[in-house]
Parts: structure tokens; sequence; C-alpha cells
């Protein structure tokens, strides 16, 4: 009975499973382990990722349970972006082919390497699905079990399956101040370019943020800036 346990427990199979778990929990949440990670980057397992195909800016977060499915793709998650729980990348496609059945996908017979790119000061919301060739920019939101298959504009709001613009972060004013705090002035996006945006993707569209804090959430944003080393760039 003894030698018929530990048969099982060291077989090819239970050892897979153990390495599975290892690289949920331990290997995918190491900073180390991944193509790049800057400082502050918060990993929470588990993490079903191919750490060799990720990068992650400065001041990143993936929450558990994110997923990245690649054959050669490559997701790149820019500072200051976050992404919620249970979200999957899939940064790359298979090329149907003729004589290639889809049960032999799995043998990378003509796949496409593409790229993903979340841009800085993103929100991810829970579940959503990341398509090759999406590309979501600065301060953008998407919302909870989005599907994002192309390019979202600097601080829209997004939702749906396809994810389109159903509102903006903050308006034209807002985002000016937002960007003089937190990016210095060869970072900072174009007023010009910005007012282009209002003037035809959101033009109509309602903003959902504020400029307002109470005294205490100023206290608690400021110790949390100071915790994570967070630069402020106004006056600059």
């Amino acid at each position: 009975m003894l030698k018929k346990f530990l048969r099982k427990l060291i077989s090819p199979e239970t050892i897979e499973r153990y390495f599975i778990v290892f690289s949920m929990f331990v290997k995918n949440t190491k900073r180390k382990s991944y193509r790049k990670a800057g400082k502050h980057t918060e990993l929470f397992g588990p993490l079903y990722t191919i750490p060799s195909f990720v990068e992650l800016d400065d001041w990143t977060r993936l929450q558990g349970e994110t997923r990245v499915t690649t054959s050669g793709g490559i997701l790149r998650v820019k500072k200051f972006s976050a992404v919620g729980a249970d979200c999957i990348f899939v940064p790359g496609s298979h090329v149907p082919t003729v004589g290639l059945p889809q049960f032999l996908s799995v043998t990378h017979v003509n796949d496409r390497a593409g790229e993903i790119v979340v841009e800085e000061d993103v929100w991810v919301g829970t579940r959503c699905t990341f398509l090759e060739r999406a590309h979501v920019g600065r301060g953008a939101v998407v919302g909870a079990c989005s599907l994002v298959n192309k390019e979202v504009p600097p601080y829209a709001v997004v939702a749906g399956s396809p994810a389109k613009v159903i509102a903006v972060r903050f308006s034209l004013e807002q985002i000016l101040q937002h960007e003089a705090i937190l990016y210095p002035p060869e970072e900072r996006t174009p007023r010009e370019q910005l007012e282009a945006l209002f003037e035809t993707t959101f033009k109509g569209l309602r903003t959902i943020g504020t400029s307002s804090l109470s005294p205490e959430d100023a206290v608690r944003l400021a110790k949390a800036k100071a915790k994570y080393e967070i630069p402020d760039y106004s006056g600059r």
C-alpha cells in the first residue's frame, strides 16, 4: 500500500501538477521571473502567465487568476496600470491552414505572434478579455467583462463585447491637471491631441471622474504615494 502511494506521489502526472501549482503561486508571482518587471510591481497568485512573454513597468499590478495565453506574442503593461482579477490576454493567433486540424494547434504551426499593450495609468476591470492587436490608451478604463480587440483611445471609458466608448474618465482640464501631477513635461499628452479627441470621439459623452478630495482622502493619498515612491511633478 505504501509503495503504491509513493509511486503515485512521484509519478510524472503528479510531478506535473506540483509544477503547475508551484508556477501559479510561486514562480509567476516573482518579479525576477518576468521578461521585465519594474519597481513596486505587485503580483497576486494564482497567475496563469508565461512570464518570459510579459513586460511590466514600474507601479503595475496583476490580480489573481490573470491568464496570458501566448505562442510568442508579448503583453506589455505600462506604469501606474492595474489589471483586475480573472482577465485573459491572448497576444497572438493561429492562422487557418489547409491540412492542419484545429486539434493540432498546439504544435504551433503557422502561429502569428502579436502584441497587446496596456498604456500608462489604465484600470482593467475583472474578467476582461484582450485579443491580438488590442492597444489600450493612457488613462483608459475598461469595464468588467469587456472584450477588447482593437485600439482604445486615451482616457476613454469602454465596456461591452466588443468594447465600445461609453464615457470619458476626466474632462479636458482634469486630464491636463492629472498629467501635470503624474508625468514630467516631456511625457505629457499634448493639449492639441486631447482637444482633437474631445471634438470627435468624446463629443457629447459624460465624464466620470472628479478633482475633489476630502481632507482625509488627501492625507491617505499622500501617504500611499510616499509608500510607493511615486513622484509628484506639480509645478514643473
